[in-house]
């Protein structure tokens, strides 16, 4: 599939048709595109193809007040064990630098309604009792960076702020 960036009512996106991971790219994760790029091609580049509608907000039927302001990336973990996460309504964005390139053979992440399970290379990233509850099978992850980064994607069962990822942790 050729890129889709010239089709009519894409707002501009970039092409879509080499993105890495749609087709066996062993570096591509689940989507191949991390999840800052995603989010700006949806919700920079829509509007003008769909109608004004104003990105995914206008979508959602979220207008109301207008929208939450994101909150800003907050560090977690403890020790060798790094992580940033970040909360924008009922999205949770999880951002694990990873030490070596990884593919998704190296990668085992378990998504439970309250818990968060993820193993590199066989060690423990995080293993735990989230602070809120998750709609699991929503949740998604992907690797970014050509292997450099894992990006976890978790949908809350609501859009109350959490103080903080995992339950119990500053």
């Amino acid at each position: 599939m050729p890129g889709m960036g010239g089709m009519p009512g894409m707002g501009g996106m970039p092409g879509m048709g080499g993105m890495p991971g749609m087709g066996g790219d062993d570096a591509g994760g689940m989507g191949g595109m991390d999840f800052a790029s995603m989010m700006g091609g949806m919700g920079g580049g829509m509007g003008g193809g769909m109608g004004g509608m104003g990105g995914m907000e206008g979508m959602m039927g979220g207008g109301g007040g207008g929208p939450k302001q994101p909150m800003d990336e907050v560090d977690g973990g403890q020790g060798d064990t790094k992580w940033k996460w970040e909360m924008n309504d009922d999205e949770i964005l999880v951002r694990i630098a990873l030490a070596k390139p990884t593919t998704k053979k190296d990668l085992k992440v378990a998504f439970g309604v309250k818990t968060l399970k993820v193993e590199v290379h066989g060690d423990s990233i995080i293993d735990g009792k989230l602070e809120g509850s998750v709609h699991a099978d929503e949740c998604t992850w992907c690797i970014a960076e050509k292997g450099a980064e894992l990006q976890i994607m978790l949908v809350a069962t609501s859009g109350n702020r959490w103080v903080s990822l995992m339950d119990g942790s500053d």
